[in-house]
């Protein structure tokens, strides 16, 4: 059943209402989040993101990246792998986060429960080639809360494609993370001065919880 449309969300607690959001987890996989500097605490504080979504009854989406074979790989992402991997050709690249890879695989101590939602996806957006935006739909979400790895990467890419889809996102910032605290910090402070609001695990968790 679709829900009710709710107000302009104009305060953290608008946003952080449970009849309107759902929970991201973002990349959460051996081959990025697993390669995070802080995944130690960014596991925990995903933990805590996770059990009060439960509480609630909210959905709760995962994104797992899988990449498609290097001969159907685009180009603007085979020029990235290349970075990636520091090599000057296509024809170097060694094939990476392909389905059945432990670099696929969700981190020790993570996975989704068997009703939560799994969208394989291989760009930074989440809305691209995956059916979450009729998901949301059907769900009657406007908002995403969203945790993971990498801050200035997927994250910061599907905050800015869910604003011009015509939805909210709200970022924790100490359940996500990147690849340095400066990259880190840097698409934080886009994102607070863009339409997304950027709070901690406790606020996100406390927030969720407070009577309607």
């Amino acid at each position: 059943m679709s829900r009710e449309r709710l107000p302009l969300p104009l305060q953290t607690k608008d946003f952080l209402d449970p009849r309107r959001a759902a929970l991201v987890m973002w990349d959460m996989q051996n081959g990025l989040a697993g390669r995070a500097p802080r995944v130690a605490s960014i596991r925990d504080n995903a933990l805590k993101l996770l059990d009060a979504a439960e509480r609630q009854k909210m959905p709760v989406i995962w994104s797992r990246h899988i990449l498609p074979p290097l001969h159907l790989t685009t180009g603007p992402f085979l020029l990235f792998l290349m970075k990636k991997q520091k090599v000057d050709s296509p024809d170097k690249l060694v094939p990476t986060m392909q389905a059945g890879m432990e670099d696929t695989n969700f981190i020790d101590g993570l996975k989704p429960l068997p009703h939560h939602i799994v969208l394989e996806k291989s760009q930074p957006s989440l809305f691209v080639d995956t059916p979450l935006d009729l998901r949301l739909k059907t769900l009657g979400v406007d908002t995403l809360v969203i945790g993971g790895v990498a801050t200035d990467i997927g994250i910061e890419f599907t905050c800015r494609h869910a604003a011009a889809l015509g939805y909210f996102t709200v970022v924790v910032e100490d359940a996500s993370g990147a690849y340095s605290d400066a990259a880190h910090e840097r698409s934080l402070a886009f994102l607070r001065g863009w339409t997304t609001p950027v709070v901690d695990t406790a606020t996100a968790c406390r927030t969720l919880a407070e009577p309607r």
